[in-house]
């Protein structure tokens, strides 16, 4: 049996107190489910792990999620990409691949837009295609706030990967930041392609393993002048704020209506202290919500 633990929006360096939470959920998942580098066990981390894609917060993140190392999965999301989540920086977004991904041991440079696939054979029999996808827009634009994209040529990368008969019957996931099946509920957060990406893998796929969904932050008078963000647009921004719905509580769903058994949501992992537990059984695949605390 093959078990993937799913947790999302980790935000190193947003405040001390949810660094230390985040922290308490990683141990605790490490600790209760027994994740062994050696093991048939696995984290997934769907993006926003760090909170603006700085190099001291990737540190931090790094040294969280080191024990995992050979044993981890991750995604990036709007704010490992850009200051706030939106005002996109170039160098933050290389900052997740070499800073992050590089250092645990994966394999892939996501800035390149390319789909990250990886089959796991616990050598029994059970087999899973683990397929991770960057959704961040690459956009200088501040008011396109955190929209994502996956892009032509990812998605037709995705579209060959599915198609190949080595992968047939073998068990999907799909794991990206942005909601990839529907709206999100905040004004300018959602995944600019999703009707395209869902054309692809709807009956293809198992599992949709996502995040995101966050809210603004409150900025004191230094960071709008660190920001060289000006007050005209500062107001701009605090009103399409006051348009934003509160993110849903974590819960299990079902995509059986688009022909994927699972959409798993984690963007609350931290503030609820659960994680969804994914195993894979021969060609079965099931998930529960696993609360920690």
């Amino acid at each position: 049996m093959i078990e993937i633990f799913h947790v999302s929006d980790l935000h190193f360096g947003r405040t001390k107190e949810y660094k230390e939470r985040a922290i308490l959920l990683l141990n605790r998942i490490k600790e209760e489910f027994e994740i062994e580098n050696d093991g048939n066990k696995y984290l997934l981390v769907t993006g926003d792990i760090a909170d603006d894609g700085l190099k001291k917060q990737y540190d931090k993140a790094t040294k969280a999620l080191i024990d995992f190392k050979g044993n981890v999965f991750v995604a990036p999301g709007n704010h490992d990409y850009a200051t706030l989540g939106f005002l996109y920086r170039k160098k933050f977004a290389k900052n997740f691949d070499n800073h992050l991904v590089k250092t645990l041991g994966i394999n892939h440079r996501y800035f390149a837009k390319k789909p990250y696939t990886k089959l796991i054979n616990d050598g029994t029999g059970n087999k899973v295609l683990l397929i991770g996808l960057n959704s961040c827009a690459k956009t200088p634009l501040p008011f396109d706030l955190a929209a994502g994209k996956i892009g032509k040529k990812q998605r037709n990368l995705l579209n060959d990967t599915l198609n190949n008969p080595t992968y047939r019957d073998i068990p999907k996931i799909v794991y990206l930041h942005h909601i990839p099946h529907r709206l999100a509920h905040g004004i300018g957060m959602s995944l600019k392609d999703f009707k395209k990406l869902m054309d692809i893998v709807r009956k293809r796929v198992d599992v949709l393993a996502f995040g995101h969904e966050g809210r603004i932050k409150e900025l004191k008078e230094k960071e709008i002048k660190k920001l060289k963000m000006s007050r005209k647009d500062y107001r701009k921004l605090k009103r399409i704020k006051k348009h934003y719905i509160p993110s849903r509580g974590m819960k299990l769903r079902s995509g059986k209506s688009q022909g994927i058994r699972y959409y798993l949501d984690a963007n609350k992992s931290v503030n609820e202290q659960a994680c969804y537990r994914i195993r894979i059984e021969g060609n079965k695949v099931s998930a529960r919500l696993m609360k920690l605390a």
